[in-house]
């Protein structure tokens, strides 16, 4: 039934500029306390500069993050991808688990709204980029997962055509 079907979509996640200015202000007060530790005193600002380079890396590399959705033969696959070079399986489903696939706050994903649930937000970020809401449920234990995501229309057309009464275009 589902045999040849395969799209796969990247996005990029828009960094915000407050993220941006974080990053100036940790590379700023990282050499302020390098300046310190040579020529104040070495002893007293040694561990905190160690400190400020290990977060300044970090905030900076984590800001850098791409997403693929993956559609093969009814198998939806979503990964994020840190740094271009770390990747981690988010989102693994087959379309039977999927509950519904919808935009966003719209009458079908509605009942989800408000509930305590996992939830995977694999969108851009983007002024006015339209995402969706995707619920999958587990077969075995019965949780209910939201995914946000951006799916484009090559993706939506293979999911509706997969299960048109679970995807609302």
């Amino acid at each position: 039934m589902y045999q040849d079907m395969y799209v796969e979509q990247s996005v990029h996640r828009y960094v915000p500029t407050v993220t941006k200015v974080l990053n100036v202000l940790l590379i700023i007060a990282t050499i302020f306390v390098a300046f310190q530790f040579v020529f104040v005193n070495y002893a007293v600002f040694g561990i905190p500069l160690i400190a400020m380079i290990i977060i300044t890396y970090f905030v900076s590399q984590n800001a850098k993050m791409d997403f693929d959705y993956t559609i093969t033969n009814g198998l939806i696959e979503i990964t994020r991808i840190l740094r271009k070079t770390k990747r981690k399986d988010l989102v693994v489903c087959d379309m039977k688990d999927v509950v519904v696939v919808a935009k966003s706050k719209t009458d079908p994903v509605k009942p989800y709204m408000g509930r305590a649930m996992k939830t995977y937000d694999c969108t851009s970020h983007e002024e006015g980029v339209v995402y969706y809401t995707m619920i999958v449920r587990n077969d075995q234990s019965g949780a209910e997962t939201k995914v946000l995501f951006e799916p484009g229309e090559e993706m939506l057309d293979i999911m509706h055509r997969i299960s048109p009464d679970k995807v609302y275009i």
